[in-house]
């Protein structure tokens, strides 16, 4: 995970515009693990029947701004706390390494937003 945060980082230091790469790939980090988390907790409902069904509306923002904001200061103390150990670790890793970790990346980007579609339309609360 340290990994995929550090080429996230590293992605989104080319980008000219963004003056704070870190604090950004730690936010899109924490939402990946958001909807990883939703795609387990469906998947736990459904073949578990596990049914954890909010009472209201206000629990449901409630649970997801707890959930969030637990996932967010994890991350903030794991990953961004540690980003110059990880540059120090990574920096000097060969040109192959990099194409597998960008592509490793990429990959866990599209598997996180294509499961929890996919588990969520297929299998609703």
């Amino acid at each position: 995970m340290r990994y995929l945060y550090y080429k996230l980082w590293q992605t989104f230091k080319k980008i000219p515009t963004n003056d704070m790469p870190a604090t950004n790939a730690m936010i899109v980090f924490s939402i990946l693990h958001f909807i990883n988390i939703a795609t387990i907790q469906v998947l736990v409902n459904h073949f578990f029947s596990f049914n954890i069904e909010p009472n209201s509306k206000n629990e449901i923002i409630l649970f997801a701004c707890s959930l969030g904001l637990v996932l967010y200061l994890i991350n903030y103390f794991y990953l961004y706390k540690n980003r110059e150990k990880l540059y120090e670790k990574y920096k000097d890793e060969s040109k192959s390494k990099s194409i597998i970790g960008n592509t490793s990346l990429v990959l866990y980007i599209i598997a996180s937003a294509a499961l929890v579609y996919y588990f969520g339309s297929r299998y609703p609360l």
